[in-house]
């Protein structure tokens, strides 16, 4: 009898469960508690956990799910032979602990498991939504410290599990899926980010994209494999009773992330980038992406325009100047701000021309009336006028928001706005520009300048070390006052 004829022959299963009403996250699952050795509680600890490169880490507790999920694989064939091991479910995380402390029963972490780790690393990848992207400095370190660490915890493993042809088999196995999963990884950056600098009229860097990607994965692995080697024991586990630890190649991947020295920059090869120029450039064209998202036709005005556009320029230049980047990622972003600064503009016209084509009345069209770019120029280029004379960000901002508030009044006095939606819909962020509002809660003492002010501390301290990078472009979100002395916080410091 064939498997599907058996399964045929199976008794038709019959679903008296109520109705889900519950909601499903996705994060960190807790730890498991040492006083609770309920059955229950282990399966539904063990089943809801989710193991992967977006974990901020993997842990004993983490080690011991894997375990106990692992134990408690049955085969197909055995379930409907009726010959399924099922005698460990009983078995709670805390005694399988114990057991394992004790040697009383053998990891099956002992042996590689090939399969487990290609199906993790398809979890490595980006994003890029209908709207804009998601490549932020964050995530490509995450996924570069992922593979490489990953890849060279399994190849100690293999080394010292097997020996001859079997160890050679093994190995040749693990390249393979290492080399598919960053390949993977750095075409879909480089698709990403390589197809955002094109829409900014920048082509011709996919392929260094994906290079510098690759090359990236490979110079941390040799690093991590050369701590490995020099730091045989550096777990701390090494002679204790957790050491069947040292047989879960991913605790020890996780363990060198945490634990191993800092990544080293490295050189651009050629013409190419370097690692730290990915994360930056990955954080710079997500963020330009968000920036026109949520440019909005029914507030964003001319002179908001063009002191933000003048923001991004002074931040890009700051990042030029301070940001640790090679000469060729400072040509790109050059680049890449001449080309969105322009195409901004005319995808902003292009939305008011298609709100104009949709227009029940003659209000709506007066409302989408055509973009007036000399105006965003006047503002853009009196702001960066202020900039390149004192060289600083914020006192350009003030002289920028002055001349633009100017105009914005100017132009509301002279009726020569009339009717234009987004001068209609943008006054509170003229109006409360030097000055907070009246409010009270998360409007208390809360200005525009305290915004940008607030976000371009974070953005500095954040490339001052080394971090994320967060553009924070447009200064509106994101940050809140504190309770003692309305001082402002970023959320994202």
């Amino acid at each position: 009898m064939t498997i599907a004829e058996r399964i045929a022959a199976l008794p038709v299963a019959v679903n008296t469960a109520a109705d889900f009403s519950g909601k499903l996250t996705q994060g960190t699952s807790s730890p498991v508690s040492a006083g609770k050795s309920s059955t229950e509680t282990t399966k539904r600890s063990v089943l809801s956990s989710i193991y992967a490169s977006d974990r901020a880490d993997y842990t004993r507790e983490d080690a011991l799910k894997k375990q106990w999920r692992k134990m408690n694989t049955v085969n197909l064939i055995d379930i409907l032979d009726g010959a399924a091991d099922r005698s460990n479910r009983s078995l709670s995380i805390q005694d399988l602990e114990k057991r394992l402390q004790e040697g009383a029963v053998v990891p099956s972490v002992d042996d590689t498991d090939m399969q487990m780790l290609e199906f993790e690393f398809k979890g490595i990848g980006f994003d890029a939504g209908p709207a804009y992207a998601d490549v932020g400095a964050e995530k490509v370190s995450r996924n570069i410290e992922y593979m490489a660490s990953r890849y060279a915890a399994m190849e100690s493993k293999i080394k010292e599990t097997y020996s001859g042809a079997l160890q050679k088999a093994e190995l040749d196995k693990l390249e393979k899926i290492y080399k598919r999963a960053v390949t993977r990884a750095a075409d879909k950056y480089a698709e990403i980010v390589g197809g955002i600098l094109e829409k900014n009229g920048v082509s011709g860097e996919k392929e260094k994209l994906s290079q510098a990607f690759r090359k990236s994965v490979e110079d941390r692995a040799a690093q991590y494999r050369e701590y490995l080697q020099a730091n045989p024991e550096f777990t701390g586990a090494e002679g204790t009773r957790d050491a069947w630890l040292l047989k879960d190649d991913e605790y020890i991947a996780a363990r060198l992330r945490a634990q191993s020295p800092a990544p080293q920059a490295g050189a651009a090869a050629n013409d190419g980038y370097t690692r730290r120029d990915l994360e930056i450039l990955g954080q710079y064209t997500s963020e330009i992406t968000v920036m026109e998202a949520k440019a909005n036709t029914y507030d964003m005005n001319e002179e908001r325009m063009g002191l933000e556009l003048a923001i991004l320029a002074m931040k890009t230049d700051t990042i030029q100047k301070e940001g640790g980047i090679s000469s060729g990622l400072q040509d790109t972003l050059e680049k890449t701000l001449d080309g969105f600064i322009t195409s901004f503009m005319d995808r902003f016209d292009e939305q008011l021309s298609a709100n104009r084509d949709d227009a029940m009345t003659a209000y709506d069209s007066r409302g989408n009336a055509d973009l007036d770019k000399e105006s965003v120029w006047n503002v853009y280029n009196k702001t960066m006028d202020e900039y390149k004379q004192s060289g600083d960000l914020m006192k350009a901002l003030v002289k920028g928001a002055e001349y633009a508030k100017d105009r914005y009044s100017q132009k509301e006095s002279e009726g020569s706005v009339l009717g234009i939606y987004r001068y209609m819909n943008g006054a509170s962020y003229w109006n409360n520009f030097f000055k907070a509002n009246t409010g009270s809660g998360y409007d208390k003492a809360v200005s525009t300048y305290s915004r940008h002010l607030t976000a371009f501390m974070d953005f500095k301290k954040r490339l001052e070390n080394g971090e994320g990078m967060q553009m924070n472009l447009t200064g509106s979100a994101n940050f809140h006052t504190a309770d003692i002395g309305g001082e402002m916080i970023s959320e994202k410091a």
